[in-house]
């Protein structure tokens, strides 16, 4: 019996098999690891599944990150707008509004100030009125994370508000008198992959872990076994091991765990989500700008965000060619979730020439990602069904660990900080190889 078995793949399964080092095993449904850190693209032209950086508040987990990467890095600086109005405003929003006209820009410092919403927020849209005012939330804020969640504000709870920094008043301003400001600045600057995309990030991760990384092992049954566990193959290959982490999916654990209540069941099930589709487009020329990415906010729009993928990377694009990253958030079951490929491009094309962004003669290559679970919602009675899930899930001794194991939104780098963290906890320290 081996002493630690680590199910997926992913940023997080793969890192918490380089910090509990030998005795643990990573085991992966897919031919290729990396989760949602994957890239793809076809004839020189590659994108990630969603615009991904390395950065972070968290020093210890980005100086991992990096360490795993060595000499393939590229050092960024963050060049974002939001389309608003026909202006590329800067990104956030509230650091680039003496783009917008003096009266927006006034409406938008008196509501900051004078801001009526004062009673505690119960949901989404209660608390971007209480904390940024009406004309910056009905201007960006609102338009915007509706088309990103597909989900009614006032039906969101408030467990991840948290990831959405306010603006300083000194900052807006600063701002609106034209003294230019920075807002987020702990992804103002970051690195990226100089070569491969940001797969080579979990790519390097998985060669340090050498033969303690299983792919093609697609998980029937987990039983207990010997004070431990089972884990069977659908082709029927077993391992053993001592404790078990999971970084899949809570659902798909669930679906091969025996013994799961139909109320845990239920719960998981109930947890929301939104899928995604990404539209790669790419040209000839060199006539897009130097953005790293485009906010969208305006809802005749299909995306919410482009990402100029040559900036993140010239790896990324044959020579002499540029690209473009259409994310579009799509929740499962509605009308664009039955849309096909060229359904998606030929939209996202049309969108793109009509905002100035690409012109239709220049475009060369087209194609399409499509990943089931991407966004976790946070809707009404999120916490009670997390809650339910987790308890049991800690009940049966196993450790989890990821976006949707843990049912989290995440980032990267929270991913490193949570298994850098079970290390500690089941090891009382990294290994070896993983310490910098």
């Amino acid at each position: 019996m081996n002493d630690i078995g680590i199910l997926g793949g992913g940023i997080s399964g793969l890192f918490a098999g380089r910090f509990l080092g030998d005795g643990s095993e990573v085991l992966e449904r897919s031919d290729r690891p990396g989760g949602l850190a994957r890239s793809f693209g076809e004839r020189g032209f590659r994108s990630d599944i969603g615009g991904h950086i390395l950065f972070s508040k968290d020093k210890e987990a980005l100086a991992h990150s990096l360490a795993v990467l060595g000499s393939n890095v590229r050092n960024g600086t963050r060049a974002n707008r939001i389309l608003y109005n026909g202006l590329h405003v800067k990104y956030p929003f509230e650091n680039g509004i003496d783009a917008l006209p003096p009266e927006e820009r006034l409406d938008i410092v008196i509501d900051f100030i004078e801001n009526p919403h004062r009673e505690t927020p119960t949901n989404f849209r209660e608390w971007m009125y209480h904390v940024f005012g009406d004309a910056l939330t009905n201007k960006y804020l609102l338009p915007y994370n509706e088309k990103i969640w597909k989900t009614a504000p006032e039906e969101m709870s408030l467990e991840w508000v948290g990831r959405v920094p306010r603006p300083p008043l000194r900052d807006l301003v600063k701002t609106a008198i034209g003294i230019g400001t920075e807002g987020y600045t702990h992804q103002l600057h970051f690195q990226y992959p100089a070569e491969g995309g940001f797969e080579a990030f979990p790519q390097a991760v998985a060669q340090g872990l050498g033969k303690r990384l299983t792919t093609g092992f697609d998980i029937a049954r987990i039983v207990p076994v010997d004070g431990g566990w089972g884990v069977l193959s659908k082709d029927g290959e077993e391992r053993r091991y001592r404790e078990l982490v999971s970084t899949i999916p809570i659902t798909a654990l669930f679906d091969v765990l025996d013994g799961v209540p139909e109320n845990v069941r239920s719960a998981a099930k109930a947890l929301r989500f939104n899928s995604l589709r990404v539209a790669l487009i790419g040209v000839e020329g060199e006539s897009l700008p130097e953005y790293t990415a485009l906010y969208v906010p305006d809802p005749r729009t299909i995306y919410h965000r482009v990402c100029f993928n040559h900036v993140f990377s010239p790896d990324l694009v044959p020579s002499g060619h540029q690209s473009v990253s259409c994310e579009i958030t799509v929740k499962p079951g509605s009308e664009l979730d039955q849309w096909s490929d060229e359904q998606i491009l030929d939209r996202s094309v049309d969108d793109l020439v009509r905002e100035g962004v690409i012109e239709r003669e220049k475009i060369v290559h087209r194609e399409v990602h499509r990943e089931r679970l991407a966004y976790v919602i946070y809707d009404t009675g999120y916490a009670d069904r997390v809650r339910v899930v987790r308890e049991y899930v800690e009940s049966r001794g196993i450790h989890l660990a990821g976006r949707f194991a843990e049912y989290q939104y995440v980032n990267t780098d929270a991913c490193v900080r949570r298994t850098l963290d079970l290390a500690q906890q089941l090891r009382g320290g990294l290994a070896p190889e993983a310490r910098l």
